[in-house]
């Protein structure tokens, strides 16, 4: 059975929140909860329309992560503070305003007219129902792991919950006819290819010897620094690098031709290039750790190499892991979020599977090192969280990468 996202969010609120949510927008006691009812049921509907479309799922990927930044723990004292109540009921608005677009009037004017509200009192109910909802959406994206197409068919999967509490006209004024109308964005039909794709050379048999090559490698890597600089004991009994001594800005030979970095990411079987963070991972990091005031959506790209047909990490890509290593071994109250990413060339599904193998590779890596695997979320994301134009082979590759976000730390 699919979480029933308006019963959570009413059982979130209890009684004490519906009263207190009453009380700010001026409702009648009895009237509380069915108005808040309708509130969330017309913006799931108005998130089942946003995943419509491919851009309108990533789009929607992207609030429901950042909504887990939200603190909606006690809703009653929320609702009970002016000064909180009106920063809620902004971010309530860049919401819907995302969500509906110039939609957003129609929209008020149906509900208004269903609850018998005003205007203002309406535009206010749906300011709080649309934080509270992308709260909860947030944090069952992140415990389920969810990907685009899981996201999707969690939201789909509250046509029946949400079917009483839609007020008429509502469907309407968002250009369908029904709750049966909602379904996810398209699949494609077959993955976009580059126009001159470079050959691919398929390995057969290699893949279960993979890992234990790169471990050997890391062991000869390691041995080979060790007897040129200071080695440091990381108090495990293995062997960790100074900062300076892991960051090696030439460590990857550049590509042959420009085809190595442009292939588009359609899948294992075609090379994807490398992704390349652009500055110091190590020091960046730890800068920002030192903060006290820290940007939560920061992302630090780490400097790593896959192999043109797979998704583990090759010997190139250890000084970056190895210092993110160091630094959660330093930082016991760190936990942090691996992020996958593509371009948009391809296949979106095959993209987002494989830019969550790669996080998850990342992941594996940090927890052969002894980093606790609860300390470490992989996600991938495919193309929906681009930094770059993706018309250009440039940005192509500047959107290819893994990153890395603090989710939690305490000092």
């Amino acid at each position: 059975m699919a979480d029933n996202i308006l019963d959570m969010a009413v059982r979130h609120l209890g009684s004490a929140g519906m009263s207190a949510l009453g009380n700010a927008l001026g409702l009648p006691a009895d009237k509380s909860e069915s108005a808040f009812s309708t509130g969330v049921g017309s913006v799931l509907a108005s998130m089942m329309n946003k995943a419509g479309s491919e851009s309108g799922l990533g789009s929607l990927m992207n609030m429901a992560t950042k909504s887990t930044e939200m603190d909606l723990s006690s809703p009653g004292d929320v609702f009970a503070d002016a000064g909180r109540m009106s920063s809620l009921q902004d971010v309530g608005g860049n919401i819907l305003g995302a969500l509906l677009g110039d939609k957003q009037a129609g929209v008020l004017n149906v509900i208004s007219n269903a609850l018998g509200l005003d205007s203002s009192k309406s535009g206010s109910l749906l300011k709080v129902a649309a934080p509270v909802v992308m709260s909860i959406l947030g944090k069952l994206v992140k415990s389920k792991g969810l990907n685009l197409q899981g996201l999707a068919s969690l939201l789909l999967g509250q046509k029946d919950s949400i079917k009483d509490y839609v007020p008429a006209g509502l469907l309407n004024e968002l250009g369908v006819k029904s709750l049966d109308d909602f379904s996810g964005p398209p699949a494609e039909s077959a993955p976009r290819q580059a126009a001159t794709p470079p050959p691919v050379e398929r390995k057969s048999g290699f893949g279960k010897w993979l890992w234990p090559l790169l471990i050997a490698l890391a062991v000869l890597w390691a041995l080979n620094m060790c007897a040129k600089k200071e080695k440091i004991d990381d108090g495990s009994g293995g062997v960790v690098m100074e900062q300076e001594e892991v960051v090696i800005e030439d460590s990857t030979p550049p590509p042959a031709d420009d085809s190595a970095t442009t292939t588009p990411d359609v899948g294992t079987d075609t090379p994807v290039g490398t992704i390349v963070g652009s500055e110091d991972f190590a020091s960046s990091f730890r800068s920002y750790l030192a903060e006290a005031a820290r940007d939560p959506n920061k992302e630090f790209l780490l400097k790593i190499v896959f192999p043109t047909d797979g998704s583990m990490p090759t010997a190139a890509s250890l000084p970056d892991v190895q210092a993110l290593i160091k630094i959660m071994q330093e930082n016991p109250g760190l936990s942090v979020i691996i992020e996958g990413h593509t371009d948009s060339d391809g296949d979106a599904a095959a993209n987002e599977e494989l830019s969550k193998t790669r996080a998850e590779a990342v992941k594996k890596m940090l927890s052969d090192a002894g980093v606790q695997a609860v300390r470490v979320t992989a996600v991938g994301v495919g193309a929906a969280k681009p930094v770059a134009d993706n018309n250009t082979e440039e940005g192509k590759q500047k959107n290819r990468r893994i990153a890395v976000k603090v989710d939690k730390y305490t000092q």
